[in-house]
């Protein structure tokens, strides 16, 4: 049998953590944004693996509305948007405390501006964050 468990899990954007999550089991999504990389076939038959340099990759956290991750959040997205040269690129840091998994991330920008949506129910506020360079290690875990 192993082991989870949601609070165990540390999210650090630039230092700060987030952890307001909205209900469901996809508030925390990262992949990589091309595969490690693919033959390249001869007319005999044989091939060659030539492998990706590109580890760029696209984290998805979804934030309950009017919380204060969402307000931090929001806050950085628009020092991005109001100041490009200014900016310091976001760094990421994720660990599963009691299993061991582990994702860092450096020069992160925002490339989806965050939407709107309000109406009868609770909706999440989805923060999109793309970095140049990351490093995953899923643990076997408990």
């Amino acid at each position: 049998m192993k082991r989870f468990d949601p609070k165990q899990v540390v999210v650090l954007i630039d230092g700060t953590k987030i952890s307001d999550w909205a209900d469901g089991s996809d508030v925390i999504a990262f992949a990589f944004n091309a595969d490690a990389g693919g033959y390249t076939m001869g007319a005999d038959g044989t091939g060659v693996f030539i492998g990706n340099a590109d580890r760029s990759g696209k984290l998805t956290l979804k934030i309950k509305q009017h919380s204060p991750d969402s307000a931090e959040l929001m806050k950085l997205y628009n020092q991005q948007k109001n100041d490009l040269k200014g900016f310091t690129p976001i760094t990421l840091s994720i660990r599963d405390l009691l299993n061991d998994d582990q994702l860092t991330a450096q020069n992160g920008y925002f490339t989806t501006s965050p939407t709107l949506t309000r109406g009868q129910g609770h909706n999440a506020n989805e923060f999109i964050i793309e970095f140049e360079k990351a490093n995953l290690n899923l643990a076997e875990g408990l």
